[in-house]
């Protein structure tokens, strides 16, 4: 039973109490005494009063439990609001359960995988040392090896200063074998000529040469350094002198052969001949006159082709001309 429904229950009690006496009170019979009738007054009052009382505790009651009321509908939201929290919440928390369960097998697989890689890095470790070992003993090994090297390395060098010292000869020989090998017959013609020459100039040439008495000497003395220029300044000098025809031809055909010989032992030539023609305007850079020739003038006649470096194109001996 509610309040609502007690409150009305009492009601009707009252009410009825109170009509009861009025009703006593209005239909009286018989004579009642005074005594009587005032009690029944008062029981009247104090009904009434207790009803007007009970009236104002109802309106109270019925305020107070408006305002409960109120509280408890606040309080049913309030606790609805709660329950759907609590139902996110339970989800959520479910939610982290899964990632948790999650993260623990991610942290299971990591920690094997930890172990995994802890392993490996032993090995690896165990291999670096080994390697660190076998490094140590290469550094040993390479050291001792250096050391050779630079003993190999010092005797290449004096090797080298060997080598150096006795290439030029190689060089020479290898030329005089070549022009030999090659132009034997020609040697042996420029040697026929040489051995017609006059004694003076024969022994003028051996001044240059030395003594030859082969054509193999011969051609040794001819492709000695610095041979081609004092035989063409002898040949120049002869010519300048009035030497006889004969000589004179077969002294430059031998410069022509000692000037072959030395290009052909080369892998590149050395010299080159100077060019010069007749009617060329005289050059002092290139040219020397007879002492027979005119103080200025054109090239008359050319006696001696004289001959440069063929890399720098500085020229070694001028060409001995007629200016007329």
């Amino acid at each position: 039973m509610d309040n609502k429904d007690f409150s009305a229950q009492v009601m009707g009690v009252i009410k009825n109490n109170l009509s009861e006496i009025r009703k006593n009170l209005l239909n009286l019979d018989d004579y009642v005494a005074k005594k009587d009738y005032d009690e029944l007054q008062q029981k009247y009052d104090a009904a009434q009063f207790s009803l007007e009382m009970f009236q104002q505790q109802k309106t109270q009651l019925e305020t107070t439990l408006a305002d409960k009321s109120e509280k408890v509908s606040a309080l049913s939201k309030e606790i609805s609001m709660l329950y759907d929290k609590i139902e996110t919440i339970g989800s959520e928390l479910r939610q982290v359960e899964k990632q948790n369960l999650a993260l623990k097998n991610s942290l299971e697989t990591s920690q094997q995988q930890n172990a995994q890689l802890k392993s490996a890095l032993t090995d690896k470790a165990e291999k670096v040392s080994v390697l660190a070992k076998e490094i140590s003993t290469m550094y040993v090994t390479l050291e001792s090896t250096d050391s050779e090297l630079r003993q190999v390395e010092k005797q290449n060098l004096t090797l080298q200063s060997s080598l150096e010292k006795v290439l030029p000869l190689v060089e020479e020989q290898t030329a005089i074998l070549e022009v030999y090998v090659k132009n034997y017959s020609e040697l042996e013609n420029i040697y026929a000529a040489y051995k017609k020459l006059s004694g003076n100039t024969k022994f003028a040439l051996e001044g240059i040469f030395g003594a030859e008495n082969s054509p193999t000497s011969f051609l040794a003395g001819v492709l000695q350094e610095g041979h081609l220029e004092s035989l063409f300044d002898y040949v120049a000098t002869s010519i300048n002198n009035g030497a006889p025809s004969n000589e004179i031809e077969i002294l430059c055909g031998l410069f022509e052969f000692a000037f072959d010989a030395a290009n052909s032992g080369r892998r590149e030539k050395i010299y080159a001949r100077l060019k010069i023609s007749e009617g060329d305007n005289f050059d002092n850079g290139e040219m020397r006159k007879t002492s027979n020739s005119e103080q200025s003038g054109k090239v008359k006649e050319i006696l001696l082709v004289g001959y440069k470096y063929s890399r720098t194109d500085k020229v070694i001996r001028q060409s001995l001309v007629v200016i007329g």
